[in-house]
């Protein structure tokens, strides 16, 4: 999940908690006020149903009052609890990423990076003639013609702009890069050495191949493209095997 939507949802979470808590706090106010006049016309609100007396309209007014405003209350405290496991989550979520991020930042190489950017290129290229294929589709198909012929995602992408599409694609890429980064280190422990590790452009597009070298071993890097064409678009598996 990206950083600004974990963010966004951080936020809103803090927010829905502090509009909650303000709720509680207001009727809380409120019972004590309405408990003091329930008091000055002679009852108590703690025997008040069990006294049965409701001859007064304006006391059995405020009992009920109370008791609405303290179940409301229950209710918002639970739901604020719920919440503030959900934000827990999100902060857990955050953490996580940010160590990821630390992580691309500082210790992929740049023949990852430069890997990141071809791969972006490549798909942003050809997301967006997709989209302009799946405009001209619907409009010569109609809503139904097209459901029997694409997906809903194929439906989506007509809406999508330049910067969403490639927003999701650095994702998508990065997401990648750092898979094939700790499938590596599971084999090579502590990198020592990068430099057998060599990009290449072939008919498919670039791919990434060679030699990591660490403390506890030496993996072989190997990429196989597949797509790329017209109807697909184009997909990276990556091999990372001892050697």
């Amino acid at each position: 999940m990206k950083l600004t939507t974990l963010t966004e949802r951080i936020e809103k979470a803090e927010a829905t908690i502090a509009k909650k808590t303000t709720t509680i706090e207001k009727k809380i106010a409120s019972i004590s006020k309405k408990t003091e006049k329930l008091e000055a016309m002679g009852y108590k609100y703690e025997t008040y149903f069990e006294a049965r007396d409701f001859s007064n309209d304006e006391a059995y007014d405020l009992a009920y009052s109370i008791r609405w405003f303290k179940e409301d209350i229950e209710r918002l405290e639970k739901e604020i609890e719920e919440k503030k496991e959900t934000l827990e989550k999100y902060r857990k979520q955050m953490a996580g990423e940010l160590e990821r991020e630390s992580v691309f930042l500082k210790e992929i190489p740049e023949a990852f990076k430069s890997y990141q950017d071809e791969l972006v290129n490549r798909w942003d290229e050809w997301d967006k003639a997709h989209r302009e294929d799946m405009k001209k589709k619907y409009d010569e198909l109609g809503y139904r013609g097209f459901f029997d012929r694409y997906s809903y995602s194929d439906y989506e992408i007509r809406h999508k702009t330049d910067k969403e599409i490639h927003e999701a694609n650095v994702e998508d890429a990065k997401r990648l890069i750092l898979n094939l980064y700790y499938r590596v280190k599971d084999i090579t422990g502590e990198v020592t050495s990068w430099d057998d590790l060599y990009i290449t452009n072939g008919n498919g597009g670039a791919v990434i191949n060679g030699f990591v070298i660490g403390k506890e071993g030496r993996a072989k890097v190997e990429s196989i493209l597949a797509g790329g064409y017209n109807i697909q678009r184009l997909h990276v598996r990556v091999l990372v095997h001892e050697y």
